[in-house]
């Protein structure tokens, strides 16, 4: 695909433990890293170094809380056979005329003229971004799992100072949105809809400052170690803030003078010591952090 490339969402008739259910990935997307397994199908002669790559795949998205799909154009009905036979328990998406295939770029032409998917992998991060490419170079090949390994838990929620980061200023940044919207209602005059945001953005923070706060624990360098405790400050005030003003606007809506403009003072406070600093992009503080700095 080349590129930082955001996942092709889909949505397809698979077999998910035993039964027959659509499989729609994009559901998944800022859940959890999804791996997406193509291969060419369920019985033939590459079969059973499909059913090993599954399997292998399975055991190591379990290993780092992550989602896996394995996708073929067979049937349902074929999937549901193939794995009871082959032992294969990750979801199975049947792409029958081959556009998802085809859209990841991994489809080739089998010996009737249909179109049919190269063995490849790729690793989705919770934002939606392709972050690791693989296909098959030969039959027998397959991925470095151990390596392979080693970039999902860089990448998954909570695994890593880097993953913490990430995750952390994902949830900053929601609550900002929310503050904003609070903060919109406010000038309406519609308090109770200014204080639900402001509740929201109070979730969000706190949620931010325990993965920030998790980061600086798992922290093995001093740049990213900086990096989470930059962001647990920051999180932390906004999470004050966020407090204040949804008891500022409790208080609007029942025309409590003194105490909406204690809420007030208090959240103007928090605001104004952290008004000037900014939190890294995650892959620009990832960079940093290896070693690797843009150009």
């Amino acid at each position: 695909m080349g590129g930082q490339q955001f996942v092709t969402e889909f949505s397809l008739p698979g077999v998910v433990d035993g039964g027959i259910e659509r499989v729609n990935v994009g559901s998944w997307i800022g859940d959890s890293i999804v791996v997406l397994v193509f291969y060419p199908s369920d019985f033939g002669p590459r079969s059973g170094q499909s059913a090993a790559l599954l399997r292998a795949v399975e055991e190591l998205t379990g290993e780092v809380d992550a989602r896996a799909v394995g996708i073929a154009p067979d049937s349902v009905y074929s999937h549901r056979r193939f794995a009871a036979e082959a032992d294969v328990d990750v979801p199975l998406a049947s792409d029958a005329d081959g556009s998802v295939t085809e859209a990841y770029g991994v489809a080739s032409t089998g010996e009737a003229g249909q179109i049919v998917a190269e063995r490849s992998l790729f690793v989705v991060d919770y934002r939606g971004v392709v972050v690791h490419e693989w296909e098959a170079s030969d039959t027998g090949a397959m991925p470095e799992f151990e390596r392979l390994r080693t970039q999902l838990r860089s990448i998954t929620p909570d695994g890593s100072a880097q993953g913490c980061y990430r995750t952390g200023y994902a949830r900053y940044r929601e609550g900002r949105r929310y503050l904003s919207s609070g903060l919109e209602h406010c000038e309406a005059g519609d308090w109770g809809l200014a204080a639900s945001a402001f509740d929201e953005a109070s979730a969000e923070f706190g949620d931010a400052t325990n993965r920030f706060t998790k980061g600086q624990g798992l922290a093995d360098g001093d740049d990213i170690h900086e990096y989470n405790s930059r962001g647990r400050v920051v999180a932390t005030k906004y999470w004050e803030a966020a407090e204040w003003l949804a008891g500022f606007a409790t208080a609007a809506s029942k025309d409590n003078v003194e105490s909406r403009e204690e809420n007030r003072e208090a959240a103007e406070q928090a605001l104004q010591e952290v008004r000037d600093v900014t939190l890294p992009e995650p892959d620009a503080a990832s960079k940093t952090a290896t070693g690797k700095h843009h150009a």
